[in-house]
């Protein structure tokens, strides 16, 4: 893929892959679509001399094989959650940022600005994550059926909603979620009484459910198709943005007990050929117009410009990573299963 000068055709982007000319300096960044847009590589490489080569992934499972498998020589800088990021700490395929290289860093929103104040960026004082970009899981409601904006998860559960909630397919979440309900402070390390009450909380859910879902395409062509009056939105604003866009009447909640949020950083690999390379990256990505533009292109908010997104009020839980995943899956199954 070094060395080649202009940006891949449609089949190659359709690979997840394009690059940009050999240089004395090639950046080689792994990343989820909409992350690393040409014309942000174009002005980055205009303005640093710094040519990049991206690879575009689908999970966190795709990002975890090709770093693992390279020992992380193959990349320079990645996208990764902070549920994940530990894991990489773990397995020393990463390396801590030198913040004095990030200036921007010091002009992101206010709830980004102490990383040691966010679970899972550091290790022993060292920073491992640049937040970037991020969205909460949250509520939508269809404004026609629901006349009293929603304040809580917990309307999931209210009587004259039977039979017209869409429910998210995942375990790990419904789980997290619903302890979040339960005013449970950690809702990721729970205690085998707390997921036997959780697992009662979700089957006591059932009968609301009208189906659950597994993509914010299929939650929309069944929300299109039946009488729905609330999402579990996984997606968040990214899904009500696009349900919107179909002509959908719905508007999105962050619940007051805390939204479960996801947020992606950029890291730097073990392998790291140059360590000023990457932080220019960042730096750059930093940039307000980047992180406005960002938000208007995906539907998720930056860390740099405020966006609907959240507000400073908004209680947002970062994601972690839970006790036993596969005792949640399991338990899962079981209430999906009970009558």
């Amino acid at each position: 893929m070094t060395g080649l000068k202009h940006i891949l055709g449609a089949a190659a982007l359709a690979a997840g892959l394009w690059a940009s000319t050999a240089s004395a300096e090639t950046l080689r960044v792994l990343a989820w679509e909409g992350y690393a847009d040409p014309d942000w590589v174009k002005d980055f490489t205009k303005e640093t001399g710094i040519d990049v080569d991206v690879v575009f992934v689908g999970s966190d499972d795709e990002i975890w094989a090709k770093i693992k498998g390279s020992e992380g020589k193959d990349f320079d800088v990645m996208a990764v959650n902070t549920a994940q990021l530990q894991r990489y700490i773990d397995a020393d395929l990463v390396k801590p940022w030198d913040l004095s290289k990030i200036p921007n860093q010091k002009d992101v929103l206010p709830r980004f600005q102490d990383l040691s104040k966010i679970t899972g960026m550091t290790r022993d004082g060292k920073v491992y994550g640049i937040p970037f970009c991020f969205d909460s899981i949250g509520l939508i409601y269809d404004t026609d059926k629901v006349k009293t904006p929603p304040t809580s998860m917990s309307v999931l559960w209210d009587p004259q909603y039977k039979g017209k909630v869409l429910a998210y397919d995942n375990g790990e979440h419904n789980f997290s979620f619903t302890a979040l309900t339960e005013g449970i402070e950690n809702p990721f390390q729970l205690t085998p009484e707390q997921l036997d009450k959780i697992k009662a909380r979700l089957i006591e859910l059932k009968p609301n459910v009208l189906s659950f879902y597994t993509t914010a395409d299929e939650a929309l062509q069944i929300y299109q198709n039946n009488d729905v009056a609330l999402i579990w939105a996984n997606y968040g604003q990214q899904q009500l943005k696009a349900m919107q866009k179909a002509g959908a009447h719905v508007a999105y909640v962050a619940p007051t007990e805390g939204s479960l949020s996801w947020l992606d950083n950029w890291a730097m690999t073990s392998g790291v050929k140059d360590e000023s390379a990457a932080a220019k990256w960042v730096n750059f990505l930093l940039d307000k117009k980047v992180g406005a533009q960002l938000s208007e292109r995906t539907g998720f908010g930056n860390t740099v410009v405020a966006s609907a997104n959240a507000n400073d009020k908004d209680k947002l839980v970062w994601l972690e990573s839970v006790e036993d995943p596969l005792k949640r899956s399991d338990l899962w199954n079981e209430i999906k299963a009970a009558p």
